[in-house]
């Protein structure tokens, strides 16, 4: 039996799924963390809109492979949902309406939902997906227009327990397309461990012969990263005059919460653009990211804030509605009062 076994008295037992209260939490949980999916091939995910209009329905989500370009519809439902199988009939019918797309078109069908996500483009939320300042944009922007000319789309179905029947569907399912269409259906269990909330994802496999997927073609080189802030600050000498007291001001409160002993800095270079990544003491994540992108800009992570400083994150909400989400440059003149709240709340992490 898969899950997660718990030892008591002496004996293992398998613990018993907690079930999601709402379809809506599961939905959230996938936008802020797509990857959380173990999908084959292990992509990086770049979710662009939520309740994407798609012919007569709503796609859950929409999202890009950042490496290759290949655009993603991800459809969520809980087994407890009489719907679960028109969810196949759903995610299809998504997916059929994006291959009539070209470039042009799948920008338009996106575009009120990437200004919501504060992004001018696609290819901007595939770069700020991998966070990586190598970022080919126009490598990625030809990826995405030939994956859309070859209708290559990949569709994922999420469930919190997949019943045999839907398995046997999906299976059939992918017997019979082709190389250009993925399917994959991918369950994500509940369980509560000593009080803590885990989350066990689960790739669903029926019985096929899976064919080798293509090696994705890398769009950008792994970025040069250095410890500490002194690429970074070099860097700022490459931007217009004007722009440089903003990088300044944003190293100079990078610095002061490292010396502070709340955060560790790392410089991440790339071509004509650098990035500072603020990451929380003692760990591999941060709660921002700081860009020298022809100027300078915070990129805020919303599921770090939510583990780590929820209280703070609250009072930035207030302040600055809309603007922490997931990746997207921070938009505000309250340059002061965004860096006082940030160091509010990396203290809130540090405990």
């Amino acid at each position: 039996m898969p899950g997660i076994w718990s030892q008591r008295d002496g004996r293992w037992v398998a613990l018993e799924p907690t079930r999601f209260a709402l379809e809506q939490e599961l939905h959230d949980l996938i936008e802020a963390e797509p990857g959380m999916l173990p999908l084959a091939g292990a992509p990086q995910l770049a979710v662009l809109g939520r309740e994407v209009r798609c012919g007569s329905g709503y796609a859950d989500l929409v999202a890009v492979e950042a490496a290759t370009g290949r655009p993603v519809v991800v459809e969520i439902k809980l087994a407890s949902n009489t719907d679960r199988r028109a969810v196949l009939t759903q995610v299809l019918g998504y997916a059929a309406h994006l291959r009539r797309l070209d470039t042009a078109g799948f920008e338009a069908l996106l575009a009120p939902h990437l200004a919501k996500r504060r992004l001018d483009s696609i290819d901007a939320g595939a770069a700020v997906a991998t966070a990586n300042p190598a970022f080919d944009d126009a490598a990625f922007r030809a990826a995405l227009s030939a994956a859309l000319d070859e209708g290559r789309l990949r569709c994922v179905v999420v469930i919190d327990e997949a019943p045999a029947d839907l398995i046997e569907l999906v299976g059939y399912l992918q017997d019979v397309s082709n190389e250009r269409l993925d399917l994959d259906l991918v369950t994500v269990t509940a369980y509560d461990v000593g009080g803590r909330r885990v989350l066990v994802p689960q790739l669903i496999e029926p019985e096929r012969a899976i064919a080798q997927p293509m090696p994705a073609r890398a769009l950008a080189p792994e970025p040069a990263v250095t410890d500490g802030p002194g690429v970074f600050a070099t860097a700022i000498d490459t931007v217009a005059p004007d722009r440089r007291p903003l990088l300044q001001q944003l190293l100079a409160w990078a610095i002061e919460l490292e010396t502070g002993g709340l955060a560790t800095l790392h410089t991440a270079a790339g071509r004509d653009r650098w990035t500072l990544r603020v990451h929380l003491r003692g760990q591999r994540r941060g709660l921002v990211t700081l860009w020298n992108e022809n100027g300078g800009y915070v990129s805020p992570f919303r599921s770090v804030f939510l583990q780590v400083a929820p209280d703070t994150l609250r009072l930035l909400d207030e302040r600055y509605p809309g603007e922490i989400g997931a990746g997207n440059y921070v938009r505000t003149d309250d340059v002061a009062g965004l860096l006082e709240l940030l160091t509010a709340a990396y203290r809130e992490a540090a405990g």
